[in-house]
């Protein structure tokens, strides 16, 4: 997803016109369209005006260069925005075995209907700010797979992060 599709779908999120957006950044409604519609490209000063206008984090405009953790972030919020539920996200719990002793042990998980037909695979980050993020986000998505939440409060948890704490979720 471009820069010009975040700011659209952060727009509609926050049901404001590019007219509105635009008052607020001192810009004409036709530039607005011109950065969604990807004509143009906000430099950084104006995509931090922008993300501050739709209240978002600047992380959730950009296209990159935040350093590698905030980037893959990034990356997997978008792509669960384009392919809603592509991610799944499962907690795991601490055993005994030695998964580095032992090549072939293989995480066993219960067969149901939430799982697909072929084994998935497992993959975690030995990088704190990720793995926390992970299991916040993991805890998040549980909320909206169990109906406490709405796909606008996940939507919002994910344009606001990492500033996530003022949310009431």
């Amino acid at each position: 997803m471009n820069i010009g599709e975040k700011i659209k779908r952060i727009r509609q999120h926050r049901r404001m016109t590019q007219k509105e957006l635009g008052e607020l950044v001192d810009l004409s409604a036709n530039r607005i369209a011109q950065y969604e519609m990807g004509y143009r490209v906000p430099k950084k000063p104006l995509l931090n005006q922008i993300a501050e206008a739709l209240r978002v984090s600047p992380l959730a405009l950009s296209d990159g260069g935040n350093g590698p953790a905030n980037d893959i972030l990034e990356q997997l919020f978008w792509l669960d925005e384009e392919q809603p539920g592509v991610i799944k996200l499962v907690p795991t719990e601490r055993g005994t075995t030695r998964y580095n002793a032992n090549p072939d042990l293989a995480l066993h998980y219960d067969d149901n209907d939430n799982w697909p037909p072929r084994s998935p695979v497992a993959m975690w980050f030995d990088d704190t700010i990720l793995d926390d993020f992970l299991k916040d986000w993991a805890a998040v998505q549980k909320m909206l797979y169990a109906g406490e939440i709405t796909q606008a409060e996940y939507f919002e948890w994910k344009i606001m992060w990492p500033d996530c704490d003022n949310l009431h979720i």
